[in-house]
C-alpha cells in the first residue's frame, strides 16, 4: 500500500514551464530552484521571438517571464499569450523588492510575480508558480462555466437551436447590418402542421418529437451564415444575411423536399412532418415590419404542403419584399 506521502506526490501534477529570460545566469537559478523540488518540466527561451515560438509549438502550464522584457520589448508576448494561450498562467521575474514596480506588468495580464532576490528560496517560488496555475486554471473554469451559462440562455433545449430571445437578437443585427451595407436581408419564417391535432391524438411526446425532427430538417439545409432558432411552439425563424427573395425561397424548397425525403426514409414509421414557410427581404426594413411580413405570409400559405406551394411576390413602397 503506497505512503501518505506518495499518494500525494502522485496527486500533484508535473507542471511544465517555460522560462523567458535573457540572463542566462538567472535561468540557471531558476532551474536550479524547480529541480530540487522535483515536479517540473523547464524550458527556456531568451528572447521574445523565441518565447513566442516555444508557446506555439509547445504545451506549457506556466510561464516565467522577466519583467523588463515583459514591459519593454514584450508586448508581442503578452498579446500572444492573451489571444493564443489562455492556459498558460504567466509568473513575473522582476528585478527590486517594491510590489509597486510590478504593477504596470501585472495589468497586462501576468497572474504573480516574485523578485530575483528571492530566488535562493526556492519553495517560495514553488509556492507562486503553483499558486499562479491554480488561479488561471479557477479562473479558465469559471469562465467556461459564463459561457456555458450564456450558451444554455440562448439555446431553445428541445430542438438545440437558438431561442426566440437570441433570434431577436441576431434578427435585429442583420437589418442593422443591411441598412449599413445597402445588402438585402431575408427571413424564413417556417410552421409544422398539425402539432394541436397531434397534441390531442397522441400525446405532447409525439409533439415535441415532430418539433425536433423538423428542427433536425431545417438545420441540415441552412447555410453556415445562417440563423436557424425555435421562436414558438411549433415556429420556426431562419435569418438569411446578404441574401434575396431567391435564396429564400431556395432555402424554403431545399427543407420542404428535405422533410420529404425524411419522411419516406428515416421517418416512414412515425407521424409524418409538414412544414409550411413564410419568407420576406428588405433592405432598410426594420426587425418587426420584416417579421410581420413573413408571418403574414406564412399565415397565407398555412394551408398548403410546402413542396408544392405556390410562391408570389409582392413589393410594398412602405415596407419589405415579400414571397
Amino acid at each position: 500500500m503506497p505512503s501518505k506521502a506518495a499518494a500525494i506526490a502522485e496527486r500533484r501534477r508535473l507542471l511544465r514551464v517555460l522560462i523567458i529570460d535573457p540572463d542566462v545566469e538567472d535561468v540557471r537559478r531558476v532551474r536550479e530552484c524547480l529541480q530540487a523540488g522535483g515536479e517540473f518540466v523547464t524550458h527556456a527561451a531568451r528572447t521574445v521571438a523565441e518565447g513566442v515560438s516555444l508557446l506555439t509549438d509547445g504545451i506549457f502550464d506556466v510561464a516565467l517571464v522577466d519583467s523588463t522584457t515583459w514591459n519593454e520589448g514584450g508586448s508581442e508576448l503578452a498579446q500572444h499569450l492573451r489571444e493564443h494561450r489562455h492556459d498558460v498562467a504567466v509568473v513575473l521575474l522582476t528585478g527590486g523588492e517594491n510590489e509597486r514596480d510590478a504593477l504596470p506588468a501585472l495589468k497586462l495580464g501576468a497572474h504573480d510575480f516574485i523578485s530575483k532576490a528571492h530566488l535562493e528560496d526556492g519553495q517560495q517560488l514553488v509556492l507562486r508558480i503553483e499558486g499562479a496555475f491554480e488561479e488561471n486554471r479557477s479562473l479558465r473554469r469559471r469562465d467556461t462555466m459564463v459561457r456555458w451559462l450564456e450558451r444554455e440562455a440562448r439555446t431553445d433545449h428541445l430542438t438545440g437551436l437558438l431561442n426566440r430571445h437570441a433570434f431577436d437578437e441576431r434578427l435585429r443585427e442583420a437589418c442593422e447590418n443591411a441598412r449599413a451595407g445597402r445588402q438585402p436581408v431575408t427571413l424564413l419564417m417556417a410552421d409544422i402542421c398539425g402539432t394541436r391535432i397531434v397534441n390531442e391524438t397522441y400525446g405532447h411526446d409525439s409533439g415535441d418529437d415532430m418539433i425536433r425532427r423538423a428542427a433536425l430538417g431545417i438545420s441540415r439545409c441552412v447555410r453556415g451564415v445562417d440563423t436557424a432558432a425555435r421562436i414558438g411552439g411549433d415556429d420556426f425563424g431562419i435569418i438569411v444575411p446578404d441574401a434575396d427573395l431567391a435564396v429564400g425561397r431556395l432555402i424554403a424548397r431545399r427543407i420542404a423536399h428535405e422533410i420529404e425525403r425524411l419522411n419516406a426514409s428515416e421517418w416512414a414509421d412515425q407521424l409524418p412532418v409538414t412544414v409550411t414557410f413564410g419568407v420576406a427581404t428588405g433592405i432598410g426594413a426594420e426587425p418587426t415590419e420584416l417579421f410581420a411580413a413573413a408571418d403574414q405570409q406564412l399565415s397565407d400559405y398555412k394551408t398548403r404542403r410546402p413542396a408544392i406551394a405556390v410562391f408570389r411576390q409582392r413589393e410594398d413602397s412602405n415596407g419589405p419584399f415579400v414571397a
